[in-house]
Order: C-alpha cells, then sequence, then structure tokens
C-alpha cells in the first residue's frame, strides 16, 4: 500500500515514532499528521503513552515536552 492508497496527501508532514524511544514494549507504533497539526500528533502520541506504556496522566506536560523534541518532519 503506499500513500496515495492510504488518502495521504503530498506535502509535509510530521512523525513520531515510539520504536525510536526506549520502551520494555517493544512498541513500534507511528503516528503522524500534517505539518499545521502538531498539537494533535503531540495530544496522539501522550494518550498512547499514558494509555499503553504506563505513564502517570501527571507526567503529560513532560511527555509532551520530551515527545516534541522526537518530531521528525517528512515530506511526502
Amino acid at each position: 500500500m503506499n500513500t496515495t492508497q492510504l488518502g495521504v496527501s503530498h506535502g509535509e508532514w510530521l512523525e513520531v515514532n515510539c520504536g525510536k524511544m526506549p520502551s520494555e514494549k517493544n512498541c513500534k507504533l507511528v503516528i503522524m499528521a500534517p505539518s499545521g497539526q502538531e498539537d494533535d500528533l503531540l495530544d496522539a502520541a501522550v494518550a498512547h503513552a499514558i494509555k499503553t506504556h504506563g505513564h502517570k496522566e501527571s507526567e503529560s506536560e513532560a511527555l509532551r515536552k520530551g515527545t516534541r523534541e522526537q518530531v521528525e518532519t517528512l515530506t511526502l
């Protein structure tokens, strides 16, 4: 499957790759969003970290900051 089949438009996208972060679960989730939706991307990534990896809701601001540092820009 390619990006066209997924309905993903060309342009700049932001990506957070859970596989690049330390994890006992060996998680490989990749979350992407158009470049104008960084806040939505961070919301989704932090929610994933809390629900799946056992981080605490009280850590959400620190998680958000750390995740923001891991965001990569892709050009499709």
